[in-house]
């Protein structure tokens, strides 16, 4: 299980089974095109598979070197298609990627009129082919406006962040002034910084700060990438000289809100909230492209690429727990808070329903934040049948034999499914740190195989559509979804414990 990249290439070439066609399963040969990144890049992939499609036949007769011939470029064909399928839109960022499968079509053509066994592939590479070359055509970079204001772009459907792209980002100064600038999405740190320094005409050397909502600062690296995607919540970017750093503070919108919004959301049908919570997760999670898994478990610095999708996917997670939190927190009535706990299990039970186990698992986690478990007066109005669903939910989340509760709940649902994302990111964490990629110079296939299996569960929640039976929806239907996009928390642990104890003083 260990080898030169140049070895498992061919391992798998010779290996590949040629009854099935390039767009079914094949395991082994799937886990080398989803995992080589790591270890061969695509340009070193691109010339040893042109290499191997132009292979020369040994010595023998016709037949036999016309059937080698045959046998080694469909192999080819295969892995390439297999490859395309699983890179989707990444290609269009590598023009090496693309000159490859363009030479591979010409190729091809000229051979399937000698050699008919290759007919089947012409028209499904032409397809591959087409789309990649219009698409870098049309590919006029789009500017993305900052994903993290809460600006009405956050009601448009999502559409998935893309190395090419651009963005506008809002970085400030330590007087809380602001500047805007453009940014590619996988600008590093000093990228960021010059664009800064630029703008305010200012030579001076700057920091790169992201400030908490509780006022840590995390001085980011000129080499980081992608800096806009690792703000928290609340998080605001900064850029300052070095002796400014220790007089940066919060701005005043990065508290939160300081009064709840039961008042819009009681009104508003607990399946309903699911519903178009659901939705928005599941416009999240289908952006997030399989390599992000990969460049968020090796490095993405090692790859200089962005896992802004993921990002924003485990941020929705986050802000979803925090909303929770934030809305039993404000909320002054002790029997409105007795409602509100009953209004989060209503959504939990059917976020469960609709198959979105990542907000099903924020919200029950949000619950159970200390600011909120701690609230005893509240629990114990909460009637008995709503203590049984959350005793019920709350095991699933028991973290015992590797959560052993939530494996065997998601082997017994069918996709689309939405998965709890942290444990996802934790198996593949799991698997890298425990095992060497390389073994004595050798690249180590069974680790790739690992990590791969995790993927192949991301692939297979998202193997169907989301397409849930649901009651046709309300006429509040754009109220709720404006509201489910837009949720406004606090983030800093020690506000909503102070709040807590407002609400409820320890017991002497």
């Amino acid at each position: 299980m260990t080898g030169t990249p140049e070895k498992i290439l061919d391992h798998f070439l010779e290996t590949m089974r040629m009854d099935t066609h390039h767009s079914d399963p094949d395991p082994a040969v799937d886990d080398f095109v989803l995992m080589h990144c790591v270890f061969m890049p695509n340009s070193q992939l691109c010339q040893l598979l042109m290499a191997q499609y132009h292979a020369v036949a040994p010595p023998g007769s016709e037949q036999e070197r016309m059937e080698y011939a045959v046998t080694c470029k469909r192999r080819v064909l295969n892995l390439a298609m297999r490859w395309a399928a699983v890179h989707t839109y990444y290609l269009q960022e590598e023009p090496a990627a693309l000159t490859f499968l363009e030479e591979l079509y010409g190729s091809v053509s000229n051979d399937s009129r000698i050699l008919r066994a290759l007919k089947d592939f012409v028209p499904d590479l032409e397809k591959v082919v087409k789309l990649h070359s219009e698409e870098v055509k049309l590919g006029k970079q789009k500017v993305l406006l900052r994903q993290f204001s809460n600006g009405d772009e956050r009601l448009a459907k999502k559409q998935p962040i893309r190395n090419g792209d651009d963005i506008l980002l809002k970085v400030y100064c330590s007087d809380h002034t602001y500047t805007t600038i453009r940014v590619a999405v996988a600008a590093t740190g000093r990228e960021v910084t010059s664009a800064v320094g630029e703008k305010l005409a200012s030579n001076e050397d700057l920091l790169l700060v992201h400030l908490s909502s509780a006022g840590e600062k995390q001085v980011l690296k000129p080499s980081d990438v992608s800096v806009f995607s690792t703000l928290s919540i609340n998080g605001r970017m900064f850029a300052c000289p070095r002796d400014q750093l220790n007089a940066l503070t919060p701005l005043p919108d990065q508290e939160g809100p300081s009064a709840g919004s039961m008042s819009s959301f009681e009104l508003m049908s607990s399946k309903d909230l699911a519903y178009q919570m659901t939705l928005y997760d599941w416009e999240l999670f289908s952006c997030v492209h399989e390599h992000e898994l990969l460049y968020h478990t090796f490095g993405r610095l090692s790859f200089r690429r962005t896992t802004a999708n993921l990002d924003l996917f485990i941020r929705r997670f986050n802000q979803v727990q925090l909303w929770v939190v934030t809305e039993v927190c404000l909320c002054g009535q002790l029997s409105k808070r007795v409602q509100l706990l009953k209004k989060f299990i209503k959504i939990a039970a059917h976020c469960r329903e609709f198959k979105n186990l990542n907000s099903f698992f924020a919200i029950i986690m949000g619950m159970s934040n200390p600011a909120v478990s701690r609230l005893t007066l509240t629990w114990e109005k909460l009637p008995s049948k709503f203590k049984k669903f959350y005793a019920e939910f709350e095991s699933m989340m028991d973290p015992s034999r590797n959560h052993r509760a939530y494996r065997l709940t998601v082997t017994k649902i069918e996709p689309a499914i939405i998965p709890f994302m942290p444990l996802l990111l934790k198996d593949m964490t799991f698997s890298h740190e425990g095992n060497k990629t390389f073994i004595d110079n050798m690249v180590n296939f069974e680790k790739m195989r690992m990590i791969a299996n995790t993927i192949r569960a991301v692939r297979h929640c998202r193997s169907q559509p989301f397409n849930p039976e649901v009651c046709q929806p309300n006429k509040n239907h754009a109220e709720v979804r404006g509201y489910v996009r837009k949720l406004c928390v606090i983030d800093n642990q020690r506000t909503l414990t102070t709040l807590s104890y407002r609400l409820e003083p320890r017991r002497t």
